[in-house]
């Protein structure tokens, strides 16, 4: 047996429970289901127990086999190895599935011409490699005229053919590197820019440049959609102004018609601006929170309810809404709490809240602990509240 230290109890106890705790809710919240075999899906220590599970079937095949293949290697889910012929690949096969009855490996032999298949690249009999495309692959990629910024327009070349000279051996890189080049006339790219963004990769590759770090002196950076006809004056315009302009994905149609995830219900929104409101007065507090929204309220009526809404070292006001109750008297309406609005992202909530408090003037927030947000945007202030459209958050867990 092994002996574990204390830091690999403690891991193997956080990975143990984060495995058994995955729950899913489907097309209502008051329904929840476990999962009871395998990860959660998209969960980084999924990829890693995926790996370190398939690695040590593998090594455990591959070492008390009483046949095994003269070499074997894997990458993630895919592994290569030399057998004598199929009979001894078969044998195999069933040595390694006996192992194990929720994960069974399947199998592929080489071709009729003896080349094999492995991730994207094709092993002929001689050893030699070149890119493997399925039989189904459509050689469809970015079109030239969609609109996109043109460097990544232009990355499709350079990709394409720096994985020519990467996975390609000598005898067949000129049958690929010509195949890269209809690929991308048959996608409407120009001959011209083909052919020189195919021979500027190729020069990179004989004689790697010498780049200098980047250094980013830009004091601001703007994300807007990618424009055809704007996005190259609009970034000459910023760049006079230190300002670098980058560019973020447009909605497509699928995002605009389809929603394949419910929203969750109000009272456990996160990255969200919000407003509490005095019950008794107009007084009103504005605030941002990246936790679902009750957990921050639940925050703020705590120091109400236990009487530490400022800090006793230092003075300071730790919670504005508790001060306000605990000093006039008054009730503060925790359960009619609002939202403000909600972002995709916890690194937008500092702008948003910004210009809240700025536009919108709340009585109990102080103006020491605005944000501190580049002037620049002043000018956008007002167009970003004008997008609020505020909803109830359905907490009503505290006392009316």
């Amino acid at each position: 047996s092994i002996k574990l230290s204390e830091l690999q109890l403690v891991v193997r106890g956080l990975a143990i429970y984060l495995m058994e705790q995955a729950y899913y809710i489907f097309k209502s919240y008051n329904t929840f289901y476990s999962q009871n075999t395998g990860g959660p899906m998209g969960s980084p220590l999924t990829v890693a127990l995926a790996e370190i599970r398939t690695s040590h079937l593998e090594h455990l095949a591959v070492t008390t086999s009483p046949n095994p293949p003269k070499t074997y290697r894997h990458f993630v889910d895919d592994g290569i190895g030399s057998f004598t012929d199929k009979a001894h690949a078969n044998s195999f096969l069933l040595f390694i599935n006996s192992l194990s009855n929720d994960l069974q490996y399947t199998i592929e032999h080489p071709s009729s011409d003896g080349s094999l298949p492995f991730l994207d690249v094709l092993i002929h009999p001689d050893l030699s490699t070149s890119i493997y495309r399925k039989p189904t692959h459509t050689n469809l990629y970015l079109k030239h005229n969609s609109s996109t910024p043109t460097g990544t327009k232009i990355s499709v070349i350079k990709s394409l053919t720096r994985r020519a000279y990467d996975l390609c051996s000598r005898q067949h890189l000129d049958a690929e590197l010509d195949l890269v080049y209809r690929i991308c006339l048959a996608n409407g790219f120009p001959a011209h820019l083909t052919t020189t963004t195919m021979l500027k990769v190729r020069e990179n590759i004989l004689v790697p440049p010498v780049r200098p770090p980047k250094t980013d002196s830009s004091s601001l950076t703007v994300t807007l959609p990618y424009h055809p006809s704007l996005n190259q004056p609009l970034k000459k315009a910023l760049r006079r102004h230190d300002v670098s302009l980058k560019n973020s994905s447009s909605p497509n149609l699928r995002c605009l018609l389809t929603q394949t995830k419910s929203s969750p219900p109000n009272n456990i929104t996160p990255n969200v601006i919000y407003r509490v409101s005095c019950n008794e007065c107009t007084a009103s507090y504005i605030g941002q929170t990246k936790r679902p929204i009750e957990k921050r309220i639940s925050e703020h009526e705590a120091c109400y309810r236990l009487n530490n809404a400022t800090d006793d070292a230092t003075g300071n006001i730790k919670f504005a809404p508790a001060l306000h109750a605990l000093n006039s008297g008054h009730h503060i309406g925790w359960n009619s709490s609002e939202i403000l609005t909600t972002t995709s992202s916890n690194s937008h909530l500092d702008l948003v809240e910004h210009a809240a408090i700025n536009v919108l003037k709340p009585t109990l927030n102080r103006t020491d602990q605005i944000s501190n947000i580049n002037s620049l945007w002043n000018p956008l202030l007002q167009r970003i509240t004008s997008s609020f459209r505020p909803k109830p958050s359905n907490i009503t867990k505290f006392p009316n």
